[in-house]
């Protein structure tokens, strides 16, 4: 019976290819602008996250603290916050030295100005603003600190591109969806009318909805399929392409490109079954 159903869907395919490959055209374009979000987002979600381990908050501390009193902020710091690394103020001025670079600039700085300082790696889940916020002002409380920072402006940015990022792709992505169920429904009504003959026949010889509609679903779910395919071939032809001009630009995750064909199967599925259940009753007896 099976094998029934993939001959009928494959012989139908075959019957009216013009109008199959028209709706796998329309598919794969709508699913290779997918594909590109997708794409987009994936690499700009790496680039982020990459970006989001270098955050640190920088707490700089007064002179002449004592080290037990250092060594216990350093250890609530590491409690409730994250890794700490502890700058003396000897490091802070090599590496001030190392990015002047201009020693005759330095020989006129009678002494290191610079104060010792802790940076703090913080935890994931404090990688955000309000939390970076928040935990500025509490470490600003304790008695050994004289000042913090951690580029408000430049983490409230990251975390605005974050989010329009993920809108973005999540907008593109209902217009394919959208795109999509149009496409199919259109295409499996375009079908079914062509052979409106040789359903009412199956009808009248008391075939069921379901015995008529399988092999038409199946059709749909080929088409979605091979344009899926397609498309997903498309962006990592386009990956390939800027990956050798631009480094560290990655083709999407084998878990995203299966979620991506699922989902195309999906709606192809979705839209054959909404088509259906309206067009044959149209053309039943």
């Amino acid at each position: 019976m099976h094998l029934f159903y993939l001959r009928e869907a494959w012989r139908s395919f075959l019957q009216h290819r013009g109008l199959s490959f028209t709706a796998m055209i329309s598919l794969f374009a709508a699913l290779t602008v997918s594909g590109l979000f997708l794409l987009l987002s994936h690499n700009a979600d790496r680039a982020l996250r990459l970006i989001g381990d270098r955050r640190e908050m920088v707490v700089y501390l007064k002179d002449g603290v004592p080290e037990p009193a250092r060594e216990s902020l350093v250890q609530t710091l590491e409690r409730l916050y994250g890794t700490v690394t502890y700058v003396s103020k000897e490091r802070a001025w090599e590496e001030f030295a190392r990015q002047v670079g201009d020693p005759a600039l330095l020989e006129a700085v009678d002494e290191n100005p610079l104060p010792a300082s802790l940076r703090v790696k913080l935890r994931p889940e404090l990688l955000h603003y309000d939390a970076m916020e928040e935990a500025a002002r509490q470490v600003a409380e304790f008695p050994e600190v004289e000042d913090v920072r951690y580029g408000a402006e430049w983490v409230r940015r990251l975390d605005d591109l974050n989010e329009a990022l993920r809108r973005g792709t999540f907008a593109a992505g209902l217009v394919v969806a959208l795109a999509i169920v149009f496409v199919m429904h259109n295409t499996i009504r375009l079908t079914v009318l062509a052979r409106r003959p040789q359903v009412e026949i199956m009808s009248r010889l008391g075939a069921s909805d379901r015995f008529i509609a399988t092999p038409f679903v199946i059709e749909a779910l080929i088409q979605a399929a091979g344009a899926a395919l397609a498309a997903l071939a498309a962006v990592y032809g386009l990956q390939q392409a800027v990956a050798a001009q631009v480094g560290g630009v990655t083709f999407l995750p084998p878990a995203w490109a299966a979620a991506f064909l699922g989902a195309a199967l999906a709606l192809a599925w979705l839209a054959a079954l909404l088509a259906l259940s309206r067009v044959l009753r149209a053309v039943g007896p």
